[in-house]
């Protein structure tokens, strides 16, 4: 039986397949070797031990270096909205043959 890889990387087996779980195994000379398999789920929870450390999530770093730098944040915002934005700058440059 042919099949034909769409576009889109995929092929059909048909129906009589479909909701199956397959192992794809790729040999040397190139040709495909699909297997189906069953999944058998665990039995019983599996715990990995937590590491000995904590680290911080990022989000948590950014918050707290930006209460750490409020005040020159702070300064910058006011610095920034008395000049002209950058794009706008070079625009009139540009049109003052810069």
């Amino acid at each position: 039986m042919l099949k034909e890889v769409g576009a889109s990387g995929q092929i059909s087996l048909g129906k009589k397949f479909a909701g199956q779980l397959f192992d794809l195994q790729t040999q040397a000379d190139g040709s495909i070797v699909l297997q189906p398999v069953k999944v058998v789920p665990v039995t019983h929870t599996v715990q990995e031990p937590r590491a000995p450390y904590a680290a911080a999530s990022p989000q948590s770093d950014v918050a707290a270096w930006a209460e750490a730098h409020a005040q020159q944040i702070a300064e910058y915002n006011a610095w920034a909205a008395e000049r002209e934005p950058y794009s706008q700058r070079v625009r009139r440059w540009r049109s003052e043959g810069g």
